[in-house]
């Protein structure tokens, strides 16, 4: 019995390419630094701009954003190294034709599979943040919720996808363990920690569980509205670790908790804390926007115009339409609706002239302006939107 040559396993990029000035590279920042000298005359910020108008074009959606984040990182390995693109990918390496060909399909495919992943391209921007949102800022609390999270862990953290009929099982098995915990005698911090992990434990049911029915949306909703009732300034938490927590949560809430009560949170706010929550959504929609996470920072900019509905701040409702524009029609729409009932009729058509600009509602909204205020923006700007016109094919009969 004759043995062959032993087969070499196949390069999926995580793999050591090389070590360069006396560090190692993997075959993925090889492959990016080829396609950035080779198509993008050594620019970084080139083969960024494209990745992202592939993300922004929803193309690869995952591989767009894997790469961004691998990307990020060769970034400020490069730097820290001293060198530029241009040194991992000489002329010698090129002169191989193959290694720019695999490069230029290893960048341009639109997906990338588990087991090719760098730590990066499994770390994104969105994995740490959604993390945050959900554990990160726990330490802060008086009471650990960890301490409490623990006992929803099983129930919660499985490996096997829960039906939509074993989800009823399942949310009775968490009530049973959430009503003992909740009825005991419990201070006002440990009652906020039970109810933060509870909000947590929630999440993670939701991300296994097909609920066609409901159940554990109606399950987080009601102690979403516990939590957010508890008295968290007796519980001796600082107001900035309490609303930055807050941010997160809604800013990177998956299943439309807020639905048809986008105030909630931001009802009763007390005095002197709104400039700090606005400050708080400010600063995650540019840390956001700086990761090309775009959804999660138009999310907080909605949050800042329903931070002011739900206090009928009048005097932040101009502002925060300006800022939306005219590509989220829900909150300007609630704005002038807030404006109107307190006959503020003026203001609530400053709302729509602040928010009128090209987007996906103009028009919408342009149409609302004169249905709910009389005016009509179009004569105003004169500028009617343009309409769409049907271009008829070449023998195509009328």
């Amino acid at each position: 019995m004759t043995t062959g040559t032993p087969r070499k396993p196949p390069v999926l990029g995580p793999e050591p390419w090389s070590d360069v000035a006396g560090r190692a590279w993997s075959h993925w920042d090889l492959w990016f630094a080829a396609v950035a000298v080779s198509d993008h005359d050594g620019s970084l910020d080139e083969l960024e701009a494209r990745l992202v108008a592939q993300l922004r074009n929803h193309l690869g959606h995952q591989g767009a954003e894997s790469k961004l984040s691998h990307l990020a990182d060769l970034r400020s390995r490069i730097d820290a190294a001293g060198l530029t693109a241009a040194d991992l990918a000489t002329p010698e390496v090129l002169a191989d034709k193959r290694v720019l060909a695999r490069a230029r399909k290893k960048v341009g495919d639109d997906w990338v599979e588990g087991r090719a992943m760098t730590p990066a391209m499994v770390e994104t921007p969105r994995v740490r943040l959604v993390r945050r949102a959900r554990y990160g800022r726990w330490n802060a609390f008086p009471v650990d919720p960890e301490r409490y999270y623990t006992s929803f862990r099983r129930h919660v953290e499985v490996k096997h996808h829960i039906s939509k009929y074993k989800s009823f099982t399942t949310v009775d098995r968490i009530e049973e363990r959430l009503r003992p915990l909740d009825k005991a005698s419990l201070t006002g911090a440990q009652r906020l920690a039970l109810y933060r992990a509870f909000h947590t434990a929630g999440l993670e049911l939701a991300d296994r569980t097909d609920d066609s029915h409901g159940n554990v949306g109606q399950l987080r909703r009601d102690a979403w509205h516990t939590y957010l009732g508890i008295d968290w300034q007796a519980t001796g938490l600082a107001a900035e670790d309490y609303w930055a927590d807050v941010c997160d949560l809604v800013v990177f809430e998956p299943y439309a908790l807020d639905y048809q009560e986008e105030t909630l949170p931001w009802q009763g706010v007390p005095a002197g804390h709104t400039e700090l929550i606005e400050g708080l959504l400010l600063d995650l929609a540019a840390e956001c926007r700086s990761h090309h996470l775009d959804d999660q920072a138009e999310e907080a900019l909605q949050q800042l115009a329903w931070l002011a509905v739900g206090g009928r701040r009048f005097s932040r409702y101009v502002d925060a339409a300006a800022r939306l524009g005219s590509d989220h029609w829900m909150p300007i729409e609630a704005m002038a609706e807030s404006a109107l009932r307190s006959g503020r009729r003026e203001l609530a058509v400053e709302v729509f002239r602040a928010a009128d600009r090209p987007g996906f509602h103009q028009r919408h909204l342009r149409q609302r302006c004169l249905v709910l205020a009389g005016v009509d923006l179009d004569d105003e700007r004169h500028d009617p939107l343009p309409t769409l016109r049907v271009v008829e094919s070449p023998g195509r009969q009328p």
